[in-house]
């Protein structure tokens, strides 16, 4: 393979090399990563889009089980990048890692199309998961790989190519998938992802003899890292990190999962006028457009503005950041509370609350990414992004574990079938209309358009304490639910969640609040360092 290794960071710093001649030409590898960064993203984004609404609509999932499975696979897409980093860094190098995890990548996309139920989807997940998090830290850093002294002035406008291609392929694929989704079903709207991410690595494959090649530096990065001021550096790190985490457990549920289904519900008024109707996974995409829009707001308005009062710092903006994001959810409370009381709430309030959290992203996502880069030194680079990463992968654990724990399961004595399905419970009290139920293995079918069975997530439409029972009602239409069938006492299981409507989302509003006093005094103890080259 033709290829030009770069000269490292203290060869580039030589005055001999800073009188090198000025090269104006891209490097040939750039329009192969940009455009499967493209391709990738367009995968990766696609599939999270649509993914809780699948386990609820299609494998009948109940809302906690859904929210719980796609944040573990959040989890494992931000974990596996230390796998990668690793074996990148270590033994494979970049080329030979991203194509490697992009098989195992391709492989999971395709189970997930083309294997149904729930074994497909936790196998396609698992390899999706390791796959696109194998490529992460490698595809970022091997665009830099492409530069020299002689054309380090392209690097920014590489870059821009670079964030472009995720914007685009991630919003149009945001944009899409649902529609494959509600029109085609799982196999065409996973397919379409599995296609393009197929298209992604042969478009990688194809640049193999235009990219520079960085060999892999082997176990060396192991002294720095276990040296003493490595070590003081990762322990500092891993605190501010912990706290990041909790950011992440708010935003991601944003991103395809609580807040989707909260779109679900037919009280949730999705026409934004003019005849224009969004799809409830759709909403999310105006999160990339506000991040478009608002970047230039915080750096050339409210950024010199907060100056004038204070000195910014990149840890007081991610302070506010955890405040600014709490605040988020307590409007995404206020909407559940309105759909849980029957009434009907414009899709423009959950935008409302998209321009908050995107507010929030801006001042702690971009302000971590950039902290992270200046505080590690230029050995530990790879290192220290890869547990920036496991800040989400943790934040995602924290929320998949919420959504286990607050299951309640009930005892259920009897679940009587008809034009109206009423479940006999040991004790009726303190239920409230609105209130989620989560049924499965019931031995009842669900009457409707199709038949299916008796399964998922229900809400309590009357309460009936006299015979410590509940009626149902559909989670999305809110139309009484009929059913057929004979109730199985001994394989049903039936449960509720501890946090009812709005108090799932005042409860992470707490918690992201709690942090973010916490925070302040953490913040105040650390000291900044920056490393870059000179």
């Amino acid at each position: 393979m033709a290829s030009t290794i770069p000269k490292t960071a203290e060869e580039n710093d030589s005055p001999t090399s800073l009188n090198q001649e000025r090269d104006d030409k891209m490097p040939g590898g750039i329009p192969f990563i940009v455009g499967n960064e493209f391709a990738e993203r367009f995968c990766f984004y696609g599939i999270n889009a649509i993914l809780t609404v699948y386990m609820t609509r299609f494998l009948r999932f109940g809302d906690a089980e859904a929210t719980t499975w796609h944040s573990l696979f959040k989890s494992g897409a931000y974990f596996f990048p230390l796998v990668g980093a690793i074996v990148s860094d270590v033994f494979w190098g970049k080329f030979r890692t991203i194509m490697v995890f992009s098989l195992a990548y391709v492989a999971g996309c395709s189970v997930l199309a083309l294997w149904p139920g729930k074994e497909g989807m936790l196998l396609g997940l698992f390899l999706v998961a390791f796959g696109t998090g194998g490529i992460k830290p490698c595809v970022s850093t091997n665009v830099g790989d492409q530069f020299t002294s002689k054309n380090q002035h392209l690097i920014e406008r590489a870059f821009s190519y670079f964030y472009l291609a995720i914007n685009a392929g991630s919003s149009i694929s945001i944009y899409f998938c649902p529609v494959l989704l509600n029109k085609y079903g799982p196999r065409y709207a996973f397919g379409m992802p599995a296609a393009m991410m197929f298209v992604a690595s042969i478009i990688f494959w194809l640049g193999r003899n235009k990219y520079a090649h960085v060999p892999p530096a082997g176990k060396a990065w192991l002294e720095d890292v276990v040296s003493k001021q490595g070590l003081s550096l990762v322990a500092k790190l891993a605190v501010i990190y912990l706290f990041v985490a909790g950011f992440w457990a708010l935003w991601d549920q944003s991103n395809g999962q609580t807040w989707t289904l909260q779109a679900e519900s037919s009280l949730m008024d999705k026409n934004l006028g003019f005849g224009f109707v969004l799809l409830p996974a759709q909403i999310q995409v105006v999160n990339g457009l506000l991040i478009l829009a608002l970047v230039p707001v915080f750096t050339f308005a409210i950024y010199p503005l907060m100056g004038k009062f204070f000195t910014v710092t990149p840890l007081r903006k991610i302070g506010i950041g955890f405040f600014v994001t709490a605040s988020s959810f307590l409007v995404v409370g206020r909407i559940e509370g309105h759909i849980q009381a029957g009434q009907t709430v414009s899709a423009w309030w959950q935008m409302f609350a998209y321009v908050i959290v995107t507010c929030g992203e801006i001042l702690v996502s971009i302000t971590a990414l950039e902290f992270s880069y200046k505080q590690a030194p230029l050995k530990m680079k790879s290192f220290i992004m890869a547990m920036f990463l496991l800040s989400v992968s943790l934040g995602n654990a924290m929320t998949g574990y919420v959504n286990h724990a607050m299951v309640k399961p009930l005892s259920v004595t009897a679940i009587e079938s008809g034009s109206d399905t009423w479940v006999t419970l040991s004790n009726a009290k303190g239920f409230v209309t609105g209130q989620k139920l989560d049924l499965s293995s019931t031995g009842l079918s669900a009457q409707g358009a199709e038949k299916k069975a008796l399964e998922g997530t229900f809400l309590v439409a009357a309460i009936d304490e006299a015979q410590s029972r509940v009626k149902l009602m559909d989670v999305v239409d809110r139309k009484p639910v009929a059913s057929t069938g004979s109730f199985e006492p001994k394989k049903a299981q039936v449960s509720t969640y501890k946090l009812v409507g709005p108090e799932y989302f005042y409860f992470f509003t707490l918690l992201m609040s709690a942090m973010g006093v916490l925070f302040i005094f953490v913040a105040r103890g650390y000291r900044e360092q920056t490393h870059v080259r000179g």
